[in-house]
């Protein structure tokens, strides 16, 4: 492999914060409110133009589908997203579950409204592209985007990237699932007109796995 020698450079510290939590999806968004609703001061870094993650860049629906009848409800900062989102006209009753489908759309605007409310700043379309590390803490991340290259500093980190990102370059230990054994993307979406019976029996007859698909794209 051919390497080049990247020339150093001055980056300008464009904030400095309590806590900085990289990734805005439901992980980063509930680490986020948490702090700020604990007195600290936070900034929310996210790559995209909208905060909400798989909620919203990728159309996943909720993240409560385990709540079925007999089960123990968790409660906490998830629930809240779904009795805002209802509340604001971005859900509905879920299919499958005693929980409701969350506006992928719609809730760009509650997690902004969620994010304000809490007193977060917001840094969009910044990706994190390495951390800063001094005495072997987390102390900041670098970023980069139209304003090129930029440093924030924060007393703490959460790495909320959903890949580790922050953390495995720190030079954190991290584990990553075989690629066999991971759970590919997907997005929700709903039909009518659907024989639900005639479709359940027929995944039964022929059940499939992500496997089988391979080399079809």
């Amino acid at each position: 492999m051919h390497r080049i020698t990247e020339a150093a450079r001055t980056i300008d510290v464009v904030r400095e914060t309590d806590v900085l939590v990289v990734g805005s999806g439901p992980g980063g968004l509930s680490a986020a409110l948490a702090a700020a609703r604990a007195g600290a001061e936070t900034t929310l870094l996210d790559r995209y133009g909208c905060l909400g993650g798989n909620l919203t860049q990728v159309g996943v629906e909720g993240i409560g589908w385990y709540r079925h009848e007999a089960t123990v409800e968790g409660e906490g900062i998830g629930r809240e997203f779904e009795t805002r989102a209802a509340a604001m006209g971005a859900a509905s009753p879920e299919s499958q579950s005693l929980s409701v489908g969350i506006d992928a759309e719609r809730f760009k605007f509650v997690a902004d409204v969620l994010v304000a409310e809490a007193g977060i700043t917001p840094m969009l379309h910044r990706l994190a592209v390495q951390p800063i590390v001094a005495d072997g803490v987390v102390r900041g991340v670098i970023t980069e985007s139209k304003s090129g290259r930029e440093a924030i500093l924060a007393k703490r980190v959460v790495d909320a990237t959903g890949d580790a990102d922050i953390a495995a370059r720190a030079g954190a230990p991290v584990r990553k699932t075989p690629r066999e054994d991971m759970l590919a993307a997907s997005v929700m979406f709903s039909m009518t007109g659907v024989n639900k019976r005639r479709f359940l029996d027929a995944v039964k007859a022929d059940p499939q796995t992500y496997r089988d698909w391979a080399g079809n794209a």
